[in-house]
């Protein structure tokens, strides 16, 4: 991928941050993304203004859709031109109990999967020629099955299989997506490795690799070889679960994802 422009969400801690930071020393303009107000990360965002690239913060709320949207439109602006690349890395573990938002969608699968979709919808337009979007998975989505009646785990929630589950999502939508891209634009999803942050453990009595290696295999996939619709393995292309290869299930879903995200969508 050419040092241009790229966008990275959930850029405020952990893969997010470290991923920023790597790229700031090559982008000509990064666009970071976090929930917080700026005042309240200004030691981050002044780690990834080490960098020669010219750093630009947008506040977004994944947990309320239409800040999203909101947040998209300002996003697509303040790129300033094309988006080279696009690392959509925000996310959130499970929560104890199941939460639903104010949007009407359980928590998990709002802010790790939902938003991630609408704000890669939005930013289709705005991506140049040959752009690469990189959807962060996970491993943990092979212990998961996507039962789209409860999507929603509206039955038998449990905190890892909703993370789970949003995972999977992720990797349906990326194979999904890449099949209506143009421009030589290409999707892949992406398991970074068992990184140490606070998201895995949160979830997991585990330690894993260090951020840095983590972010380095983000980078890594955005210039990796691929033809779209690919799930990394860290650096290796590996197939992901079969649930993650069945294509009737990614239409399924595909129908699901544009239902709810139609309101939030701009008119095309």
């Amino acid at each position: 991928m050419r040092a241009g422009t790229v966008v990275v969400t959930g850029a405020t801690s952990g893969i997010g941050l470290e991923t920023a930071r790597i790229l700031a020393r090559t982008a000509r303009r990064l666009v970071v993304q976090g929930p917080e107000a700026p005042e309240a990360v200004a030691g981050a965002l002044a780690r990834i203004g080490d960098g020669p690239a010219e750093v630009v913060y947008v506040r977004c709320d994944y947990a309320r859709l239409q800040d999203v949207s909101d947040a998209a439109a300002t996003i697509a602006h303040e790129a300033g031109g094309p988006i080279d690349g696009l690392v959509n890395n925000a996310g959130v573990p499970g929560a104890e109990v199941r939460r639903v938002t104010d949007d009407g969608h359980e928590r998990t699968l709002q802010i790790d999967y939902l938003a991630m979709a609408l704000l890669t919808e939005w930013l289709l337009g705005s991506l140049a020629d040959g752009a690469r979007i990189v959807n962060l998975a996970s491993a943990t989505h092979e212990m998961a099955s996507l039962d789209l009646p409860n999507l929603e785990l509206e039955r038998g929630y449990d905190p890892v299989r909703a993370y789970a589950r949003s995972k999977l999502a992720i990797i349906l939508f990326t194979r999904s997506l890449q099949r209506r891209l143009p421009r030589e634009i290409t999707a892949v999803s992406l398991q970074p490795g068992v990184i140490s942050t606070d998201l895995l453990h949160a979830m997991f009595a585990s330690r894993g690799a260090s951020v840095e290696s983590g972010a380095e295999n983000v980078v890594a996939a955005l210039s990796a070889d691929a033809s779209g619709g690919e799930y990394f393995d860290e650096r290796r292309v590996a197939a992901p679960s079969a649930e993650a290869r069945d294509d009737a299930l990614a239409a399924a879903l595909a129908e699901w994802t544009a239902a709810a995200l139609t309101p939030y969508l701009p008119a095309r």
